[in-house]
Order: C-alpha cells, then sequence, then structure tokens
C-alpha cells in the first residue's frame, strides 16, 4: 500500500470545498431571494444547502456524537445479518473524503496473519461520509464480493463466518451522484405494510439503509397526531374516527380521497401505531436518515364545520364512487390554525427532520382550474408549514399531473409551481419510469426533482420490469437536469420482482449505465450463490422480453399484465401480455433441470422457481381461457366442459405453488391484522386468534384485497394477490361458478345471463369478506419438488 503525506493536501482540499459549498450556498440562497416577497425571506435553505446543513453546522461534538450513533447503527445491521462476532472483522469510519466532494463510500481489506502464523485474518474497512452511505459500502462488499443478497423474496449468502471474507484487490471508491434517495408511495402503507409489526419494520429499515435509502416516507402514526389536533379543536372522539377509515384504507383516508370505510378506528390502534413510529422513527435516524412525515393538505372531518361555521369549507369531486370529502380552503385561517397545531404536535410527539409530504389534489378535481386560484393555493399552503417549520421542505407527489392531464395543462400546472421558491418543493415524479412529469413541465420549472419508479400498483401479483429504461433513463435525466436531486422508488407495494429493484437502487451511485449482461449475470451470482450459465442465459433472455415492457404497454396494463385467475370472471378479457409466453416456459423448464443442491436449496432459488411456475400458469390460464371462450361461442359444450375442468386444474396448481412461500400465505396477512386487536405482550396462537375483537381488522385486510369497498366497487381486485387461501377460497369458486354457468346456458341453449351471475358471485365475495376463516401462515412443501410436479401435469410440458 502507498503511503502519502496528506495532512497538507487534504487541508487544502478541504479548505477548497469549504469556500466552493460557502460560494455555492451564497449563490442558491441569492436564487431564491430573486423572487422577493416575505415568505423568501423566512426560507430556510436546508433543501439546496444539504451537505453543508448536515456536516458543517458548527457543532463538531454534535457531529461526532452522530457520527458514533450512525456507525454504531451500522454494526447493528452487521450483527443482524451475521452475528455480533462478525462485526469484530468490519470496521466502520464516518468522515468527509479529501478525494472527492459530497456523498461517497469507501471499501478495502487489511489482511493479517493470525497469531499462530496458520491462517491469515481479513478486515473488512468501509468509510463514508454518513451512516446511510456507510450500510450502502456494506452492501457492495456484500453484493460483488461476497456474492451475498438479501431481499424481500428471501436471503442467500455462503458467507458465514470472518474466515470466509474475500479481500478486496484495491480500494474501491463509489461517489453517490443522488443526494436524495427516496423510498415508499403513500399507498404502500395500505397495500404493504398494514400489519407489521416492529421486527417486520426493522428488517425494512435494515434494507432500506443496505440500499442506500436516505429520505423514507415515514407515515406511521399520524392518526394519533390527529386525534390530538381535533380534540384540541372541540371535536369528540367519536366524530374523529368516524372520519378515519380503518386501518388498511387509511392511506386514501390522508389523501382525502375516502372517509369512514372500513372504521371506525379504535383509540388502541392509534396509540400503538404511535408507539410503533417512535421506533422506526429513531432506527431511521440512527442511520442518518430523513424521514419524510405528514403535513396538512386541507382535508379534515366534516364535523369541524358545526364548530366553525363560516370557515371555507368545499366538498370534493367523488372519488372512485365514494362520497366527496370536506376539503378546506389554504386562505381560510383556520387553515394556518391547524398547521401549526399538526406540525407542533407532530414534532412534540416525533420530532422532525424538516421535510412533509402532503398531496392536496391526489385524484381529485381542485374547486377552480384558475390560474390565480392555483398560485394563491400552493403558495398559502407553503407558508402555512413554514410559520409552523421555518426549515420545512415541502415533498409533493408528482402524479396529479399525469393522473389528470385534462385538468393539469400548461398554464395550470405552471401556475401551481409558481406559488413556491426554489427550493420549498421536493418533487416527486413519481412514475418517471413510464410516465414522465419532468418531460412535460420544463423540469418542473427549476424546483428539485426526483426521479423514481412506481413499476407496481395496488401489490398486484406479476413478473413485469423495464429493466433497460432504468438502468439508464435516470442518468439521461440527471445530464438534462441539474434539479434533478435524487432517484426514489415509489411503488405502491412491494415484496416482488426483486431485480427490478436491485438495479433501481443501484442507479443512485452509478454515473453510466451498466452492461446488462454482464449485471444480470452478477446478479445470478449473488442471487442463487453460484454461476449455472444456463441459469445465465434464461435470465438475459427475461431482461429483454419479460423484464422489457414498452412504455405503452406498461401504461396500458399499469404495470404487470393482470392475471384472469384473480379477477372477477367474464368473457370479455383481452390479451394483455406483451411477449411470448413460451418465454416463460422455457425458463421454468430450465430451473426445474437444476441439480446442485446448494442452489436448490436456497430461498431465493426456491422463490424464484415459483414465481416462474406462477407466471408459466396465469399465461397458460390466459391460452386456455380464449379457447373456452371460443368453444362456448361455438356452443361446443364437450370442449367447453373439458377446457372448464383444465381452468380449475390451473387454479388448483396456483394455490399448491403459492403454498411453499411464507411471503404467499394469505394467513400470514390476517394472522398479523388479527394480532392489533391484542395487547403487545400477548401473541395468541394462530388457531386461537379469531374474535369478535379481531373481527374489523379481518374485514379490513380482506376487503382491500378482493372487494376494495362494497361489492359494486370499480376497484374490485385491483390489489389482487396470487396467495395460497385467497387463490383457493375466493378466487376458485368464482371461476368455478362462472364457468358452471357457461355450461348451463349452453347446456340449455340459452344466453348467459350476465347480470344473474354477477349478482351471485356478489354475493359470493361479500361472504367471504366477512369471514374469519384461519389460514396456514407456514409454508407446505418444497418450491423445486411442487414445481416439477405441476410441470408433469399440465400439457405445456406433455
Amino acid at each position: 500500500m502507498i503511503k502519502i503525506n496528506i495532512s497538507k493536501i487534504g487541508f487544502l482540499l478541504i479548505l477548497t470545498f469549504l469556500i466552493v459549498n460557502f460560494t455555492t450556498s451564497i449563490q442558491h440562497n441569492n436564487q431564491i431571494n430573486l423572487g422577493g416577497g416575505n415568505n423568501n425571506d423566512r426560507f430556510n435553505n436546508v433543501l439546496l444547502d444539504m451537505e453543508m446543513y448536515d456536516h458543517y453546522n458548527g457543532d463538531n461534538n454534535n457531529n461526532n456524537n452522530n457520527n458514533n450513533i450512525q456507525i454504531s447503527a451500522v454494526y447493528g445491521l452487521i450483527e443482524r445479518l451475521f452475528d455480533i462476532e462478525m462485526t469484530l472483522f468490519f470496521k466502520l469510519k464516518i468522515e468527509e473524503s479529501i478525494w472527492m466532494t459530497g456523498q461517497y463510500y469507501e471499501i478495502s481489506t487489511d489482511s493479517l496473519e493470525s497469531e499462530d502464523g496458520s491462517s491469515n485474518i481479513t478486515y473488512v474497512n468501509i468509510k463514508a461520509d454518513s451512516g446511510v452511505n456507510l450500510a450502502m459500502g456494506l452492501q457492495y462488499y456484500l453484493k460483488y464480493y461476497c456474492f451475498c443478497s438479501y431481499t424481500w423474496s428471501g436471503d442467500q449468502c455462503s458467507i458465514k463466518n470472518n474466515s470466509q471474507l474475500p479481500i478486496i484487490p484495491e480500494s474501491v471508491s463509489i461517489p453517490v451522484v443522488a443526494t436524495y434517495r427516496y423510498y415508499m408511495n403513500v399507498c404502500t402503507f395500505g397495500y404493504s405494510t398494514t400489519w407489521w409489526n416492529w421486527s417486520r419494520w426493522e428488517r425494512e429499515i435494515d434494507w432500506m439503509a443496505l440500499n442506500g435509502y436516505n429520505l423514507p416516507l415515514a407515515f406511521v402514526g399520524q392518526e394519533y397526531i390527529w386525534y390530538r389536533v381535533f380534540s384540541d379543536l372541540g371535536l369528540s372522539f367519536d366524530q374523529i374516527s368516524q372520519w378515519l377509515t380503518g386501518p388498511a384504507f387509511l392511506p386514501w383516508n390522508r389523501m382525502g380521497n375516502v372517509n369512514s370505510w372500513g372504521g371506525p378506528i379504535t383509540m388502541d390502534w392509534l396509540e400503538k401505531q404511535r408507539d410503533l413510529q417512535i421506533k422506526i422513527l429513531a432506527r431511521m435516524r440512527e442511520f442518518g436518515m430523513k424521514p419524510v412525515l405528514p403535513g396538512f393538505a386541507g382535508h379534515i372531518p366534516g364535523a369541524v364545520q358545526q364548530l366553525f361555521p363560516h370557515a371555507n369549507v368545499s366538498i370534493l369531486s367523488t372519488w372512485c364512487n365514494f362520497n366527496g370529502t370536506y376539503y378546506l380552503e389554504p386562505i381560510d385561517p383556520l387553515f394556518a390554525k391547524i398547521t401549526t397545531m399538526f406540525i407542533g404536535e407532530l414534532i412534540d410527539v416525533f420530532g422532525t427532520d424538516h421535510f412533509y409530504n402532503f398531496d392536496p389534489f391526489n385524484e381529485l378535481e381542485p374547486p377552480s382550474n384558475d390560474t390565480n386560484y392555483l398560485r394563491q393555493t400552493s403558495q398559502s399552503m407553503y407558508e402555512n408549514v413554514l410559520i409552523a417549520d421555518p426549515k420545512a421542505i415541502w415533498v409533493l407527489q408528482g402524479w396529479f399531473i399525469v393522473d389528470a392531464p385534462e385538468f393539469w395543462q400548461a398554464n395550470q400546472t405552471q401556475a401551481w409551481f409558481s406559488g413556491v421558491p426554489i427550493g420549498g418543493f421536493l418533487v416527486l415524479d413519481l412514475w418517471s419510469d413510464v410516465i414522465p412529469g419532468w418531460t412535460t413541465t420544463n423540469y418542473y420549472y427549476g424546483h428539485y426533482w426526483v426521479w423514481c419508479m412506481l413499476h407496481n400498483f395496488g401489490g398486484r401479483s406479476g413478473m413485469y420490469g423495464r429493466l433497460p429504461w432504468i438502468s439508464t433513463n435516470p442518468i439521461t435525466a440527471r445530464g438534462l437536469s441539474p434539479n434533478m436531486v435524487g432517484i426514489g422508488l415509489t411503488p405502491e407495494a412491494i415484496e416482488q420482482n426483486v431485480v427490478v429493484y436491485d438495479m433501481m437502487s443501484e442507479m443512485s451511485w452509478r454515473s453510466s449505465p451498466p452492461d446488462l449482461v454482464e449485471w444480470i449475470t452478477q446478479y445470478t451470482h449473488r442471487r442463487y450463490g453460484k454461476l449455472i450459465p444456463e441459469i445465465v442465459d434464461v435470465w438475459v433472455t427475461l431482461v429483454n422480453t419479460v423484464f422489457n415492457a414498452t412504455s405503452t404497454t406498461a401504461r396500458a396494463n399499469m404495470g404487470a399484465p393482470e392475471s384472469f385467475i384473480a379477477l372477477r370472471p367474464q368473457l370479455t378479457f383481452g390479451n394483455n401480455s406483451f411477449y411470448n409466453p413460451n418465454i416463460l416456459y422455457n425458463a421454468w423448464s430450465v430451473f426445474s433441470k437444476v441439480d446442485d443442491e446448494y442452489v436448490i436449496s436456497t430461498e431465493t432459488f426456491e422463490f424464484d422457481i415459483s414465481e416462474l411456475t406462477m407466471q408459466s400458469l396465469s399465461n397458460y390460464f390466459m391460452e386456455q381461457y380464449f379457447l373456452m371462450v371460443k368453444a362456448f361461442d361455438a356452443s361446443d359444450v364437450q370442449t367447453l366442459s373439458t377446457i372448464s375442468i383444465e381452468l380449475l386444474e390451473i387454479i388448483n396448481y396456483m394455490d399448491m405453488i403459492a403454498s411453499t412461500q411464507s411471503s404467499l400465505q394469505l394467513g400470514l396477512w390476517t394472522y398479523r391484522a388479527r394480532l392489533w386487536a391484542y395487547p403487545t405482550n400477548e401473541v395468541p396462537t394462530l388457531q386461537n386468534s379469531s374474535n369478535s375483537q379481531t373481527a374489523p381488522y379481518e374485514f379490513n385486510a380482506r376487503n382491500v384485497l378482493t372487494l376494495w369497498g362494497p361489492s359494486n366497487s370499480v376497484l374490485h381486485d385491483y390489489a389482487f394477490k396470487l396467495w395460497s387461501g385467497l387463490v383457493s377460497d375466493f378466487y376458485s369458486p368464482r371461476w368455478e361458478l362462472f364457468l358452471k354457468s357457461l355450461v348451463q346456458a349452453v347446456e340449455n341453449r340459452k344466453p348467459f345471463n350476465k347480470d344473474s351471475f354477477n349478482s351471485m358471485v356478489e354475493n359470493l365475495e361479500e361472504q367471504w369478506v366477512i369471514q374469519q376463516t384461519i389460514y396456514p401462515t407456514t409454508p407446505v412443501g418444497q418450491a423445486y419438488n411442487t414445481s416439477k410436479y405441476i410441470q408433469s401435469h399440465i400439457k405445456v410440458f406433455n
């Protein structure tokens, strides 16, 4: 190793760094003040000046203490990944780089001879400018040197002790080009995290840290704050709880889409969620993350009008046939009062890092399209939050622009963004992976924005992605738009298609596109622990087909193509696939021929072969469906009956393969929901977990996956999941009823009575949603063997 005396060089570099950043800070503040106005005079430039705010706040003792806390957090992460002994072989340090400005991480190893001379001991050195970046450096070492994989769908790592830690030939320094790495979507808290306990949240925060996310959305427990605010205003608990939805639907209550549905909520829930949020925030901050907390967007209980009859309140347009909700105009003095009360209570209970997300018009039409009104609305909202927290940054989801382009035309959009000074907004370009908003808004009119991958809607099952696009376009966008300051993951639900999220997470540090063949080869190595050429070939093909959807296809399907199995049956489904199904059948066949015992034993391979099996079954079901429709149209009752039997067999196989995976169990979702009815220190057994107190929680858990509201909801099956138990007891009976009705119609030479069928199926669905059947929470069988069994019984391979 070359040793250099860097004391003088380091001093000059650091001095230059400080001067450059100080000059840049002055320039940024001058830019903000160009617009004039009182709100600009009050603006504290936290967003534009993040690096100096974090590292040069003038309190060295505080910085050292924060660094120690963040280093300890990463050591805790290492212990959870391995064990406490392994922490002794990692040397972590937080410091500014003397070779580069901005965020970074650096990895190297030292190899020392053991005392008895019989072996060498490897020590891993990781340096970074923050705890999150230390964790990202750890992830880089684990992925690209240890070939380990830590994902939602299982872990794979053959490193069991320090003697197996690999040596890095040369020190690796990686600049982190994305200042902000945002994580989660408001809807994720309804489709994925609703029933999580601390153990599950701890795992997810570890995942965030490993993948470098430093700006996570933290929305748990906010209803407790709303309870305190509206109680102080004079509302009763009943009035507040009747406004709030049930737990599974709170994301849409927060955005003003839905009131009351699935409620009323209990004080017990509010307090438990508050306590959970305190733990969540503490851990996020220990890593050096800056959690994004909620703000006030104007959505209020209707009962507020009784206390303030002269308040400027309107009822917004209906959303998906739910009744319109109450909206308080930002220019009303009551708006400023509620904002101040809410932010004050929020800081009192949870603290703050000054980032607040609130979306007044998410899939809701504003009361007016007048440009002056829109400008005044955003300006008033921002000024109100700034009074409550002078360092506030408004984190805004840009979904409204791409969701309602008819309303948000150029004049309306520009007027809205002109109400807030540059640096006041951090705009999340929510669906950059398919419909970017930055290309139609002149890069958000100079506001700082984040390139986000939405990818998934409702948590719907299905293999899909746009790997070639997400591995290049964030880099292109960064080159075109200097005000792009980060990347983000904004899926409505997680725990699916891990390869896509693995790639997207790396775009925080990649300044040039990866070679996809090389990248996917490395991915398969760490995914399964060994390189198997046939598996690599399969993945290369998948990257260019299944994970290479066009924007047109992705937009039409809203993500992955829907599985007919999980939809309310009808005769008019169209082909929504965008690739040759033989690609999946071949992949399935190749995976089933793997004979490496280690690979087959890994959680990751087990999940992937189950996923390939399920997608292949879904595709095959679609092929047989069209043959069934053809037989029905021809009144060929014999063929119709034969295909009907085969369709039901496919559904049965779908449930069978899903049952091999713990993450694909309906029982786990409903059991976790029921546990929220019990005291924190009381965990009932699965069989004894259901009673009258758990019924509301179970209703929420079942309804959001299926009807999503009343039986005639336009959102039914929006959040379908191909989960064991849900497939067998909800989807299968619907198809059985449908196919039986078709056969009877042909046999009786009568038209299929669609209205009669819909009435019967709605009754079936309503009954299932209120049931409290106990479903298994643990997997049954091995995916590899189950998959091969299914292959031997369907015609694709016969």
